[in-house]
């Protein structure tokens, strides 16, 4: 055998190969035995059929898988001898295989360079917290109370104005044929809100209850139902109520409606939500300040195709996601292809550090705790044990646990040697954080 490197890039190498004429016999006589062990023809007993009529039977097909094993073995030799981790093979060209004649073959080999990675321990990093506030603890009591708000009918004929909620009925058609995705049926919308598209919610404004009105719209470009995005659109509203919101009243009625007995325990436990809540936002900032920092001090090349494939899932993910919304996405915008772009290369880069830093530290995951996690998750789906792991095993996923249990392990490993420190968070963002706790918090109380 003769092997000669060529080095293509710090990730690629062609490798063009040579297998002795010898070599090749011998691995077509293996290969011939192979057959001759699961050949079952007439007249002859299963597996005792003559190798001359193996041959004359299945030349085509031995000497396919002939090449397959040839190709495979030796791309795994080189990558042994040279010390080099093979991820991929691409630009395959060969030779015509015959049994008794050498093999020639060459193949650019995709591979993951060494990577020397920057001291990790003790590594400075900040994690930002913040304490609950009165001004928290009132925000989120407010948002409590809306989340329970009422909405009840304005029975007086005026026209509608803004923080209005109004029941409408809407449908939208290009050339008279209807989008279905578009069409909505007691729908109700907050006028003032920004939800809606501006010449729309101008229609509404100048309508009152009962009152249909037909108008053209030309849709945004961006729009998420994409038969209609940048399109003229034919529009029909009927306005079916003019609705207001009605906030209740912290009382013993509404306390005890939600569990609680009086005001001072509902303001604990929206303090206790909201604590726990700003604390894995903290954690949250400090995995990312620290994975910023890994991923800005470690310099390194990697394979295109890895990041290649990072986009493809992310992009499956994000359309998989807007289909269960009910919104088809064929083409991506350009700031969804942007954030797709960074978070693929950050998740290889960040992926391809843990895994070297588990190498290094011996870090593993047992048989046991993948068994584990896959329990506690069928537990909290209610589904039984056995479907879950012949889901896993069937698709192949087992692997995707043991990293994802292997990488938790490394960061808990970086965080109780790194240090941490502690800066508080800005609250610009305050009132959107408080909403969605007390949004958490009211859908518990309802389940």
């Amino acid at each position: 055998m003769s092997i000669n490197l060529k080095i293509l890039s710090t990730t690629e190498q062609l490798a063009e190969i040579t297998v002795d004429k010898d070599d090749v016999l011998k691995s077509f006589q293996d290969v011939l035995k192979l057959f001759q062990k699961d050949s079952d023809l007439k007249g002859f007993r299963k597996g005792k059929v003559p190798l001359n009529v193996i041959e004359s039977r299945y030349s085509k097909e031995i000497l396919e898988e002939l090449k397959t094993r040839l190709i495979s073995f030796y791309i795994r030799k080189v990558s042994v001898e040279n010390k080099i981790n093979v991820v991929r093979t691409s630009n395959l060209e060969h030779e015509d295989l015959k049994k008794d004649s050498a093999f020639k073959f060459k193949v650019n080999l995709e591979i993951i360079p060494d990577i020397k990675l920057k001291p990790y321990k003790e590594i400075s990093v900040v994690k930002e917290v913040q304490k609950v506030t009165k001004k928290d603890i009132d925000e989120a009591m407010k948002n409590v109370l809306n989340n329970f708000a009422q909405n009840e009918e304005v029975e007086s004929n005026r026209k509608i104005k803004k923080k209005d909620f109004v029941d409408i009925d809407f449908t939208g058609s290009i050339d008279g044929k209807e989008i279905e995705k578009l069409n909505r049926k007691n729908a109700v919308v907050e006028i003032g809100n920004e939800s809606l598209i501006p010449e729309i919610e101008k229609e509404i404004l100048i309508l009152k209850k009962g009152e249909e009105s037909s108008f053209e719209v030309l849709y945004p470009k961006d729009f998420p139902i994409t038969e209609a995005a940048e399109k003229n659109v034919q529009c029909t509203l009927k306005v079916n109520k003019i609705l207001k919101k009605v906030v209740p009243k912290v009382d013993e009625a509404f306390l005890e409606k939600i569990g609680f007995k009086t005001v001072e325990d509902l303001e604990k436990r929206i303090s206790d939500d909201l604590s726990g809540s700003f604390e894995q936002q903290a954690q949250g900032s400090l995995r990312k300040n620290m994975f910023d920092k890994l991923i800005d001090d470690n310099e390194f090349d990697f394979p295109n195709s890895f990041v290649d494939d990072e986009k493809n899932r992310l992009e499956a993910d994000y359309k998989s996601k807007m289909a269960q919304q009910g919104v088809t996405v064929d083409e991506l915008d350009e700031k969804t292809t942007d954030v797709i772009n960074d978070s693929a290369f950050r998740n290889v880069k960040i992926a391809l550090i843990f895994a070297e830093i588990s190498k290094i530290e011996n870090i593993s995951v047992e048989d046991k705790e993948v068994g584990d996690y896959l329990a506690a998750f069928a537990s909290s789906q209610n589904v039984p044990v056995d479907k879950v792991l012949k889901y896993y095993k069937d698709n192949n996923l087992m692997d995707d646990v043991r990293v994802k249990l292997t990488d938790e392990k490394v960061i808990q490993f970086l965080i109780s040697n790194a240090k941490i420190k502690e800066v508080s968070k800005e609250k610009d963002d305050s009132n959107e954080k408080d909403s969605k706790e007390s949004k958490a918090f009211t859908n518990k109380k309802k389940t």
